[in-house]
């Protein structure tokens, strides 16, 4: 399991800007009638990998917990704060509850790496010092202060296809503490989260053994976090308190800093990673030249395809789906996909065959050399990069190409 479900939107997506008015009547060329520019042969296309300071990531779909360490992109973690809501109103402890143990359980969708290669050595549970909410935006980079002891005791992996899931035992003191205040903060969910505002799930800094990813589903069937007690009226009978995760619970995704300094680069590659790692500007200069190759000539198409590089995909997979930004004359760009910048702003290419991104910038193209607000730079992104782990490494022999006919 390397894909993620919500990449099918995506995808759909790429149909309908398919349709391109640009590329009508290309099929009736001749297949000679093109331009090829290489930039290892053309100055004028270039390329450079830089790191991206956060994505957003309030509500994600998906919540990413994992470690992998690795020789080129370094060591990457990520985690997540989350709150915990009520699934009942009102509940009645009954007398001297005493709690038994506390399990927090995600059934994951998918992981990324190893799976038999998850780590749980590094991993830190606390509770959370200041309160999230459902309604603020939060990115990649946001810290805020956990309270306390690490909660983390042991975790269970189930792999079974059928049935995946992770399961953390935490240490009871902080819910013991909860039944033992005067005022009952179980009356209700706004009740309970000025007493608690939910969890941190981290990695040690210093800890670099693991190689996998989980894609935790805070929807699915199994997600969870339950608080076993017993009272004086249940006696060895053990009772349950159970919360939900997903649905209207806060939650953002974390991930550490990947400076540049931090990736292993070869000159001759172009690096792209999601989880806010790393991006490529790439600049078609030196149009002037482009254009007196073009003179005479009508534009039917112009295709921008990179390569992957040979055996970099060994153990990772690269990304399904990649996109490039149009850059403003500001220097501002889109980070994300809308349906309505498709073609004109935003251009996204599926990877095919395993080795090769093509992206169709016609519209981009023609602006580029007609239009003086268009500036002649372009960010290579990941698609989704808040809920997938992908790393992409790409040559740097970048390839233009101008369909034409003549006029």
């Amino acid at each position: 399991m390397n894909r993620i479900i919500s990449l099918n939107l995506i995808i759909g997506l790429i149909a309908v800007s398919c349709t391109d008015p640009n590329t009508i009547g290309l099929e009736l060329q001749p297949i000679s009638d093109n331009i090829i520019i290489s930039s290892a042969s053309f100055e004028g296309i270039t390329s450079a990998t830089e790191s991206e300071d956060s994505v957003r990531t309030d509500e994600a779909p998906s919540l990413i917990l994992g470690e992998i360490s690795e020789d080129i992109f370094g060591n990457n973690t990520a985690g997540f704060y989350t709150q915990i809501l009520l699934t009942e109103n009102n509940t009645d402890l009954g007398t001297n509850p005493i709690v038994d143990s506390v399990v927090m359980s995600y059934t994951y969708s998918d992981y990324y790496g190893k799976l038999e290669d998850f780590n749980d050595h590094g991993l830190i549970i606390k509770c959370l010092d200041q309160p999230i909410y459902k309604d603020s935006t939060y990115y990649s980079n946001f810290s805020s202060l956990d309270n306390g002891e690490d909660l983390f005791l042991s975790v269970i992996l189930n792999t079974d296809e059928l049935n995946p899931l992770l399961q953390v035992n935490l240490n009871v003191d902080f819910a013991q503490a909860l039944f033992e205040l005067d005022n009952n903060p179980f009356v209700d969910n706004e009740t309970f989260l000025t007493h608690f505002n939910g969890f941190s799930v981290s990695y040690d800094d210093d800890d670099e053994y693991g190689n996998s990813m989980l894609y935790l589903n805070p929807d699915g069937s199994n997600s969870y976090l339950k608080i076993y007690y017993h009272n004086d009226e249940s006696g060895l009978d053990t009772l349950s308190l159970d919360f939900e995760l997903g649905d209207a619970a806060a939650r953002i995704n974390l991930f550490n800093s990947k400076p540049l300094a931090n990736l292993n680069q070869e000159e001759d590659g172009i690096y792209i990673q999601s989880m806010a790692g790393y991006k490529a500007k790439i600049a078609i200069n030196n149009t002037d030249s482009i254009k007196s190759m073009l003179e005479g000539k009508a534009i039917n198409k112009v295709t921008l395809s990179f390569d992957v590089e040979d055996d970099s995909q060994s153990e990772y997979a690269a990304h399904d789906i990649l996109f490039l930004s149009r850059v403003n004359e500001d220097g501002t760009y889109l980070k994300t996909i809308r349906s309505f910048d498709l073609g004109v702003n935003v251009f996204v290419a599926e990877l095919s065959g395993s080795d090769r991104y093509e992206f169709n910038i016609t519209s981009y193209f023609y602006q580029l050399l007609n239009n003086d607000a268009y500036t002649n730079d372009l960010y290579l992104l990941p698609v989704l990069a808040a809920v997938n782990s992908n790393r992409t490494i790409l040559n740097k022999n970048i390839k233009l190409t101008i369909h034409y006919s003549e006029l």
